[in-house]
């Protein structure tokens, strides 16, 4: 332990109501854990807590972690901030973690395994708690760097850390499970995570600074998503999931481009025609090309295909009128087709 506080106070070892601890593990996969939280040292019971003043309010925490990189942070906790310090003397990393704590249930009372909790959960706690770990057991050596720097944060009481990637191409997956009611009122739970840029790009967000809401498909009831890029990271957050005896899932959306606007069409000659457009917009997936089509009944259909918003159609009919549309590519596929632009004969 290196410091803490509540509300701005520091927390010192002989305080007779804060009891701070980190505890030190290596996992059976090879993973060093710490440990840590912030409880109300007069409150007896197996679990540690916080008084029910305590929620809401700000605490942090600084834990020396030696010379483990910090690669992932999981709190319960809202509102988090972490930051990672290297010191190059000692060769050692300080993580210090600041946020509010939360009300939340107890763990125990949900099945990890069926992914299920009581329906109306009367056992709560008040949690500022968390782990840091190295994801040393994650065997490929160039996908587990690009875990470092990931964050998430929740008062659920179930979740999955990190999310899970899995499939060509690689989708993100979250699980969430916490019970519909606390203490007889409908739970509003929130997830936020920070997510390296460079795992988004293993998951095939290769332009993680386009991403949107629509990027992440998520099962949430009521909740909203909230995506914020970032130069090294992007930050989701979902606010207001409601739950209920199923398991909430979180992974990638729809990441292909927005259609092209402002198509322009112009007969260059009997048979050729050139298309102008406004670039489409990307959501998570860079812009490689763009396809045209000219439809006109009777008559075959002509494509092109163009690295630049202008797009050469060649063997139209003479004489005959079409209607041309454009989409744009990228590399998880194409997105949806412009309006169509008549093409006069």
């Amino acid at each position: 332990m290196v410091s803490a506080s509540r509300n701005g106070t520091p927390i010192t070892q002989s305080d007779p109501t804060y009891a701070v601890s980190a505890a030190e593990s290596l996992q059976p996969g090879g993973e060093f854990l710490t440990q840590w939280g912030i409880a109300d040292a007069q409150i007896p019971g197996t679990y540690a807590t916080l008084a029910p003043s305590d929620a809401k309010v700000p605490f942090s925490i600084t834990v020396n972690v030696g010379a483990h990189p910090p690669r992932v942070l999981d709190e319960y906790a809202a509102g988090v901030t972490a930051t990672r310090t290297f010191n190059s003397g000692a060769g050692t990393w300080d993580v210090t973690v600041s946020g509010t704590a939360v009300e939340q249930g107890v763990n125990a009372d949900c099945d990890p395994v069926a992914w299920t909790c009581p329906q109306n959960e009367t056992n709560t706690i008040v949690a500022f708690q968390g782990e840091i770990g190295d994801w040393q057991q994650w065997s490929d050596a160039a996908q587990r760097n690009d875990f470092d720097g990931l964050d998430q944060w929740t008062n659920a009481e179930l979740t999955a850390i990190p999310p899970q990637i899995s499939g060509n191409p690689l989708t993100i997956s979250e699980q969430i499970g916490n019970s519909h009611e606390l203490n007889g009122v409908v739970f509003q739970g929130f997830w936020d995570a920070v997510l390296p840029n460079a795992f988004l790009v293993d998951m095939g967000i290769n332009d993680p600074a386009t991403l949107t809401s629509a990027g992440i498909s998520a099962s949430v009831g009521t909740g909203i998503v909230t995506v914020t890029p970032g130069p090294v990271s992007t930050h989701i957050a979902i606010t207001g999931i409601t739950f209920s005896a199923r398991t909430v899932h979180i992974k990638r959306g729809v990441i292909t481009p927005l259609a092209p606007t402002g198509l322009q069409t112009r007969r260059a000659s009997a048979r050729v025609a050139y298309l102008t457009f406004r670039a489409a917009r990307p959501r998570g997936s860079y812009v490689r090309s763009y396809e045209a089509r000219c439809q006109a009944r009777h008559h075959p259909t002509r494509y092109a295909t163009s690295s630049r918003t202008r797009i050469r159609v060649a063997s139209l009919a003479p004489g005959v009128s079409y209607l041309c549309q454009v989409r744009a590519k990228a590399a998880v596929g194409y997105g949806r087709w412009s309006s169509a632009r008549k093409l006069v004969r």
